[in-house]
């Protein structure tokens, strides 16, 4: 690498890490609503949920790289790091969510939890949509606010999942887990909004 090549802001590069990240998470949330719903293989859909945060893993890495390579960033660096950094954690938490469901052997299925995932895949496929076209953001605002209309939606259900499981769940090593995995489920939904709110941010300062 020339001297001077660090010194051209790498804008593709960047937008194209950034929206890989955000696609794989929206494969694992996939994944996550097929185990929800079969509720059989768990430990091969924890598998390939753990396969994906690897790749989103390599991929944060890289845009850690790029930064550390590149002297003028698109927009400013601090943003990049927080925009990495919290779609990343929406990958961890769905890898954390089928690591659970996995070793804590819960018997059947989880009450609502096809829906926080339901809410989980709608703010996912807008958070793609978002992350294509963020180097020219153009009617993205809309699709901000609609995610974080599903958050306040997810909160909904998750209260409604939660009184469920206190009033039918018997087993109280059940209820235990049950409770663990839908308060991790409406935590991905939760950085969803996180998401949205860094972007917001990094347009009002970029505008």
């Amino acid at each position: 690498m020339s001297f001077l090549s660090k010194f051209v802001p790498k804008t593709t590069k960047f937008y194209e890490l950034l929206t890989g990240i955000a696609k794989n998470t929206l494969d694992g949330a996939n994944l996550l609503h097929e185990l929800l719903i079969n509720w059989e293989n768990h430990g091969e859909y924890s598998s390939r949920i753990h396969i994906l945060e690897h790749k989103c893993d390599d991929l944060t890495h890289q845009v850690v790289h790029e930064l550390n390579e590149t002297f003028i960033t698109p927009i400013d660096r601090e943003d990049i790091h927080s925009l990495v950094n919290s779609l990343d954690n929406i990958m961890d938490c769905i890898d954390v969510i089928a690591s659970r469901i996995h070793l804590y052997k819960v018997k059947n299925p989880i009450e609502f939890s096809p829906q926080l995932c339901d809410i989980l895949l709608m703010q996912m496929k807008l958070i793609v949509e978002v992350m294509e076209v963020f180097e020219e953001p153009v009617n993205v605002n809309e699709k901000l606010v609609s995610i974080k209309n599903y958050e306040s939606e997810g909160d909904n259900i998750f209260r409604e999942a939660i009184s469920n499981l206190f009033e039918n769940e018997k087993d109280i090593v059940e209820l235990i887990k049950k409770k663990e995995i839908l308060e991790l489920m409406e935590k991905a939904v939760d950085r969803c909004q996180t998401v949205t709110i860094v972007i917001e941010g990094i347009l009002i300062k970029n505008a």
